[in-house]
């Protein structure tokens, strides 16, 4: 298969804009060259703006323990297993079925800033 590039932004793609603080970023949508066909991978639909992945005042180091796995991380800092999808989407995990590694440092992010990781999906969901 060979594809293209057809957008970088949210604003291209809807007409929106997301606020310059935004955390989020959608996605790049391509474009299969010879069926025409436009996709992405839905089960990534966002990323964690590259901004705040390299300002140390956005997130906190973790060091993966042992029987560590995303939920009881998430329980750790937020205090519900239900965030475990924001530590995976900090740490650009592809797969968060697999085991993580004893030693391993990830980023989690700061719990003032999930207000605003919640109200930029809740814009774009509202579009």
């Amino acid at each position: 298969m060979t594809v293209r590039l057809v957008t970088e932004t949210f604003f291209e793609l809807t007409g929106y804009k997301i606020n310059n603080s935004s955390q989020l970023k959608l996605f790049n949508i391509l474009q299969d060259i010879k069926d025409d066909e436009k996709f992405m991978n839905i089960f990534r639909s966002y990323t964690i703006n590259s901004r705040v992945l390299t300002a140390v005042i956005y997130y906190d180091l973790y060091e993966v323990e042992n029987d560590d796995w995303w939920d009881n991380i998430s329980y750790k800092f937020y205090e519900t297993p239900n965030l475990w999808w924001v530590i995976a989407l900090m740490n650009d995990v592809l797969n968060p079925f697999e085991e993580l590694n004893i030693g391993d440092t990830i980023k989690v992010l700061r719990d003032p800033y999930l207000y605003n990781l919640y109200r930029d999906i809740e814009r774009i969901a509202g579009l």
